[in-house]
């Protein structure tokens, strides 16, 4: 992102992100107490930091983003809870910016390694890139959607999407 981006972080974790992300307005939003201390505590100056979970998006007034990155966390998410994060999420994406989005994915073929370990994931809803596409076309209009495997040190199956808004924010 260029300087002055907005960048909401959904599921950031302890933000570790922001050591690649220099002067952007960023917020990140994690559920969990223990990572928004330590995002809080490495990277307060660089950002805010929300403790919730995704359900509670709207409940903090924020407004639109240059960009909205989800990096390992739709796995977590059941069809009513992802559901219900793109449909929350497509107000919050300026016209012309991006949504990033990765998570691990099954395929067919997938390497035996890369199917056991994603399917012993924390998260209980890996996808195939389908399955993913669905729920992001719900809200945006997805430009690329790749499948890697050469993320990791071990054989793993990644899908990396980029999408953008699908037009106005408001239909007249």
């Amino acid at each position: 992102p260029t300087p002055g981006c907005s960048v909401l972080d959904v599921g950031c974790g302890p933000a570790t992100i922001l050591d690649l992300l220099h002067d952007v307005n960023y917020i990140g939003l994690d559920h969990n107490p223990n990572y928004i201390a330590t995002a809080t505590k490495k990277y307060g100056s660089k950002g805010t930091f929300i403790c919730a979970g995704v359900d509670k998006l709207n409940d903090y007034g924020l407004k639109t983003f240059d960009r909205i990155i989800i990096l390992g966390v739709m796995h977590h998410l059941d069809d009513a809870q992802l559901t219900e994060l793109m449909i929350s999420l497509k107000d919050r994406l300026n016209i012309g910016g991006v949504l990033i989005t990765f998570d691990g994915a099954y395929e067919d073929n997938q390497n035996l390694i890369a199917k056991f370990l994603a399917k012993n994931d924390r998260g209980k809803f890996v996808r195939s890139k389908e399955q993913y596409l669905k729920f992001i076309k719900m809200s945006f209009k997805v430009q690329q959607a790749d499948l890697r495997h050469d993320l990791l040190r071990v054989p793993y199956t990644h899908l990396l999407t980029r999408s953008t808004t699908l037009g106005s924010h408001k239909e007249f």
